[in-house]
């Protein structure tokens, strides 16, 4: 297995995760995958397009949802769902495998946890700077905002459980976590930066 550098990021809605990826693959010279990796998975599992986007980061009967069952095997209530993951996996890896790169959510940092150059990432903010991210960038009002913030938080907590079997956002399950509140993209990349320099000074 390589020792590529792989940055995985997770991230709450609107904390600004996916600018601060972006901004650091730009900064790094290296891949970024987000979206991109839509489609990958297309390609791998034969759905359409809009089928795996309606998939993406959810397990859609969260009434259905029992921790662990696509590890064991016993994921019979979400079949699609699972196809989908089965193809994301292999997407996520064949990316790691091509070369350094920057990979956001999709529980990457799980199922890249063997490789030796996986640093994972993530990224939080107070909940007032992300409604006020979230009302700017979808112009909502507030109380949409916070229900949009609610939804999307919740279907990647239940997502990154039921797939990995470890709860989504604990500090534990990360190398570092990046509180973006009080920086600017720039400012979350070059803390980033410094601790990869860190960890891995020959970069």
């Amino acid at each position: 297995m390589n020792d590529n550098l792989i940055i995985s990021i997770s991230r709450e809605y609107g904390s600004g995760g996916r600018e601060i990826g972006e901004t650091l693959a730009s900064t790094l010279g290296i891949a970024y995958y987000d979206k991109e990796l839509i489609n990958r998975i297309v390609q791998k599992c034969g759905f359409p397009d809009d089928v795996v986007e309606a998939h993406d980061e959810k397990v859609l009967n969260r009434f259905l949802f029992t921790p662990n069952r696509f590890l064991t095997g016993a994921d019979l209530d979400q079949p699609i769902a699972s196809a989908i993951h089965a193809a994301e996996i292999d997407s996520i890896r064949s990316a790691a495998d091509e070369g350094p790169c920057v990979i956001v959510g999709r529980s990457a940092d799980s199922i890249l946890s063997a490789y030796p150059g996986l640093i994972s990432i993530y990224v939080s903010a107070p909940m007032e700077n992300r409604i006020a991210r979230v009302m700017r960038r979808n112009n909502l009002s507030e109380s949409e905002a916070k229900a949009r913030i609610a939804r999307i938080d919740k279907d990647r907590a239940h997502y990154y459980r039921y797939f990995t079997d470890k709860k989504w956002g604990e500090a534990t399950n990360y190398d570092l976590c990046v509180n973006s509140g009080k920086l600017t993209a720039d400012d979350a990349v070059a803390v980033i930066r410094a601790y990869i320099d860190r960890i891995r000074p020959a970069l």
